[in-house]
């Protein structure tokens, strides 16, 4: 008997491990809004083409893929400098072209818990803000949603892209919840 619960044990430890956990991220300009996931189809609202950016003096794009069982989270981010006439310039576009939260966004069914805890927010030399919709994009809190940071310091605008169809909410727990929620999915040294 101990025989036979040792190897189901194995055998559900063994699947598990290729079922039910994948984590996978990829950093090639040439895959931006092109993973082949269901993200790519949400953010190419939000999220600028590269092709359409002004003359920039770096680049960085990341696409992190987090699966558990059958729960699946996507992150995009896109992190643009510039020369500082062409920061200024991009940065005045963002109030034209983006439509900001201006408060924090509580959950339907629950009146303690958040869709987004804050609109706006923090990390280290970005100043991030919850965007909440455009010509071509609307959110869906929290399940799928844009953020833009400045830095004024770096003369860098960041364009990041969350979506995980299963979310409920967003983890109140700290002082400051968004920031954590960044830098847990999107795993990025701002």
């Amino acid at each position: 008997m101990k025989k036979y619960l040792f190897i189901i044990t194995l055998v559900i430890i063994l699947i598990l491990s290729f079922i039910g956990f994948s984590n996978s991220n990829k950093t090639e300009k040439k895959e931006y809004l092109n993973s082949g996931s269901k993200i790519d189809i949400h953010a190419k609202g939000f999220m600028p083409l590269i092709e359409e950016l002004p003359k920039y003096q770096d680049i960085s794009y990341k696409y992190n893929h987090v699966s558990i069982i059958l729960f699946e989270t996507d992150t995009i981010m896109l992190v643009v400098s510039y020369d500082e006439e062409t920061y200024q310039k991009e940065k005045e576009k963002l109030t034209v072209k983006y439509k900001f939260l201006d408060h924090k966004v509580v959950s339907d069914y629950d009146k303690n818990k958040y869709y987004i805890p804050e609109h706006q927010f923090s990390i280290n030399n970005y100043d991030l803000k919850v965007v909440d919709g455009n010509d071509n994009y609307q959110a869906e809190y929290p399940k799928s949603f844009g953020m833009i940071g400045i830095s004024d310091k770096k003369r860098s605008i960041a364009y990041l892209y969350f979506y995980d169809y299963d979310l409920d909410y967003i983890q109140d727990d700290s002082e400051s919840p968004m920031a954590n929620f960044v830098k847990r999915y999107y795993k990025y040294d701002f």
